[in-house]
């Protein structure tokens, strides 16, 4: 009988380095800073791999979490 494994985070396979997001953003109308993806990543606990010193995240959850920021009427 084969047993599945339980993984707390679904490996994404759209991870980009901190810098390389911040960038894409830049020409949206909406630019964000390199803290705002960093709170963004811990107000939502999104799942981040580190790799010689730099921080990689999900693109398509930091979308989603850009897209509630420039809703936000804040």
């Amino acid at each position: 009988m084969a047993m599945q494994t339980i993984n707390p985070y679904p490996v994404a396979n759209d991870l980009m380095a901190l810098d390389d997001i911040r960038d894409q953003l830049k020409d949206t109308g909406h630019p964000v800073t390199t803290d705002d993806i960093e709170r963004w990543i811990q107000e939502q606990d999104l799942y981040v791999e580190r790799y010689r010193r730099k921080t990689y995240v999900s693109y398509s959850d930091i979308l989603m979490a850009h897209q509630e920021a420039a809703a936000s009427p804040d």
